[in-house]
């Protein structure tokens, strides 16, 4: 018997295998070089969770500061690497499964300096509570890769690694607190609550991916739309499956065919985006899937509850914009009155209006600030629907040409971008004071959770009380504080889109913004005109807690005089948004870079006209000498205007969603 054999595949010669292994070990290095942020956090991890096995009770201490140090080398690579030309664009790494660019730098940013003053003041508060244990810094780092990963992520499986990799860290932390009660129950409820949305994420994902065959988020929205178009082009048939008499046999066979090839996909493709919209829906606390959030809050310990109010916020909402505002933006998912937007607008005016009135009846301050954070999720949705909005709707001025409404409402969802990193790195900073100080404040397993044992606080800590209060009214958006200007800028963007809805939903804001004023203005009433009670229930030991809040008071300031300097980082953060990493993103950053030269050069003309000097003339140069050409300002070209006054071929190749 004879067998036929195929043609026999050549192995490669060993030389080109080892070069080709070579090749792709050293593209894995230069990809960790352009991770070097988030690699620096995960190999901390691990080595402080290895320091911790060797590590003496009294070694606590040193612990920490090794945490604290590899946090700022983390900080220092990406202060280094945010600003960059080289990551204007977005850079691709790991094939795609993450992105490195200005957005997920600034969040980086964000979620370091979170870590950073959890691990400041978490230390002293342990102690002083005695449940203190070795893990918790390295559960901290571990918390703040998995945000870092969200903000990196350029695949829907990256997405659920992260979701997980973050969220398992906090279900632990949370129920760390061995001698409280609450903290396991706390731990319990969220870990249940966390599964159930993790089983939804999951879900969804996999829908999704039935529908277009790809996981990786550029890919995603161009298949999003051929869905959709395939689904339009169904439609023509769906009359002849419906009544077949009177039509030729094959044509039926055939109608058969088109509808169920058009439909199947957008079937699977709605409830997968309505699942994963209710998972992240979940981890930013938005009602009714806020209803975790007070128990979890209150049971688990204060610096815990910090970095879940503020870093675990900063994640999730970086997944939502990611997904949803950069990817799932085809019109047909984001046009009212059957897109998700419609949805979540009405969610975010549920969810300030529930989280206010909740908030005006706690005697309770952790539930207080617990239901505060709700409420501050309504406002930040608003700036989602709004950037969604002029993404995938475009809405037409009638007086416009087509390119220039499509520059117009992608500039417009850049700012929108832009306004909710603002909103989310202020509300991170107050939120972070006032629970340094609800950290401070009680010890030896006894906390002044309830309300009027703050009372007489100004006469006792007066510090203390002043950093409090500054954070309270950057939280309640109270000018000249970062808050306010937190709450303008997304207001005004979703005021700018032109919607009706939208606007009747920022004008309940507006209203639920001075509700909320009254239970910040109680406690501040009761921290300054109220008698100090006889029993004073002491307070941590430690600097960590009172630096924290000093910092976060001052940065509340800082942030709302400089707002426009630090919204200009928002703005190049947010640059381009819309577009997958590529050159057409890069020349909007360039685009963007060009217009603030721009300003500045007429800025520095003006004010040498105001003095008596030539245009164009430096201070303390002779009228009749010569510029200096260095001081030229140069706009590139693809800042210019085209000649019909419309965006860049490519660029307007990127915004073309098909919807």
């Amino acid at each position: 018997m004879t067998f036929a054999l195929g043609p026999v595949p050549l192995l490669p010669e060993p030389a080109a295998a080892a070069g080709q292994a070579t090749t792709a070990s050293a593209q894995a290095l230069v990809d960790m070089v352009h991770l070097a942020p988030m690699m620096i956090v995960g190999i901390w991890s691990l080595i402080v969770l290895v320091a911790d096995a060797f590590a003496r009770p009294g070694l606590r201490r040193f612990q920490q500061t090794l945490t604290l140090l590899g946090l700022g080398l983390a900080v220092l690579a990406a202060v280094g690497q945010f600003g960059h030309y080289e990551y204007d664009g977005g850079i691709e790494v790991f094939s795609g499964f993450l992105y490195v660019d200005q957005f997920a730098l600034l969040v980086d940013l964000g979620i370091l300096g979170v870590a950073g003053a959890v691990v400041l003041f978490a230390g002293d508060y342990n102690r002083s509570h005695r449940f203190e244990y070795g893990e918790h810094e390295s559960l901290v780092l571990i918390a703040t890769f998995g945000v870092m990963i969200l903000a990196h992520a350029g695949d829907l499986v990256a997405l659920f690694l992260g979701i997980e990799t973050m969220s398992i860290a906090v279900y632990v932390m949370v129920g760390a607190r061995w001698n409280s009660r609450q903290s396991p129950e706390a731990a319990l409820k969220y870990f249940v609550m966390g599964a159930f949305s993790s089983g939804l994420l999951l879900m969804g994902i996999a829908l999704v991916y039935g529908a277009t065959g790809v996981t990786g988020l550029d890919q995603l929205s161009h298949e999003v739309s051929t869905v959709f178009t395939k689904w339009r082009a169904a439609q023509d048939y769906v009359a002849v499956v419906e009544a077949p008499e009177g039509f030729p046999a094959g044509m039926v066979d055939m109608a058969q065919d088109k509808v169920a090839l058009g439909i199947a996909p957008a079937a699977l493709l709605i409830p997968g985006v309505l699942l994963v919209l209710g998972a992240l829906l979940f981890k930013v606390s938005a009602v009714p899937f806020h209803m975790w959030t007070p128990d979890a809050y209150e049971g688990a310990p204060s610096p815990t509850t910090a970095f879940m109010a503020a870093g675990v916020k900063i994640g999730a909402f970086a997944a939502l914009l990611k997904l949803f505002v950069g990817t799932f933006i085809v019109g047909s998912l984001v046009q009212a009155p059957y897109g998700w937007t419609s949805v979540v607008l009405w969610l975010a005016a549920a969810t300030m209006i529930v989280g206010n009135l909740a908030a005006v009846r706690q005697t309770n301050v952790k539930r207080l600030l617990a239901y505060s954070s709700v409420a501050h999720v309504g406002y930040l949705l608003v700036g989602v629907v709004a950037a969604a909005s002029f993404y995938g709707d475009r809405p037409a001025k009638g007086y416009l040409p087509t390119a220039d409404e499509h520059a117009w409402a992608s500039n417009a969802g850049d700012t929108a971008v832009a306004s909710i990193l603002y909103y989310l790195l202020a509300y991170a900073v107050a939120t972070l004071g006032a629970f340094a100080c609800v950290s401070w404040l009680g010890r030896d397993k006894k906390e002044a959770s309830a309300a009027h044992e703050w009372s007489g606080l100004a006469q006792r800590h007066p510090g203390i009380a002043l950093g409090m209060t500054v954070c309270l009214l950057s939280l309640m958006g109270m000018p000249p504080m970062g808050g306010f200007f937190g709450k303008l800028f997304v207001f005004r963007s979703a005021f700018e889109h032109g919607s009706e809805a939208l606007r009747i939903v920022v004008v309940i804001a507006v209203v639920n913004s001075v509700i909320g004023a009254v239970y910040y203005l109680r406690l501040i009433v009761s921290m300054y005109f109220r008698p100090p009670l006889e029993r004073d229930l002491g307070h941590v030991e430690g600097r960590g807690a009172p630096v924290v809040l000093a910092a976060a008071a001052a940065l509340s300031v800082l942030i709302g005089i400089g707002a426009d300097a630090m919204m200009q980082r928002c703005r190049l953060a947010s640059a381009g948004f819309r577009i997958p990493p590529s050159e057409a993103r890069a020349e909007r950053v360039d685009e963007l870079r060009a217009q603030w030269e721009q300003r500045e050069a007429e800025a520095d003309r003006k004010a040498a006209q105001e003095e008596g000097q030539q245009p164009g003339q430096k201070a303390g140069q002779q009228p009749g000498q010569q510029p200096d050409e260095k001081a030229q300002v140069e706009v590139p070209a693809a800042a210019a205007p085209s000649a019909e006054g419309g965006t860049p071929p490519a660029e307007a190749e990127a915004l073309d969603d098909g919807g």
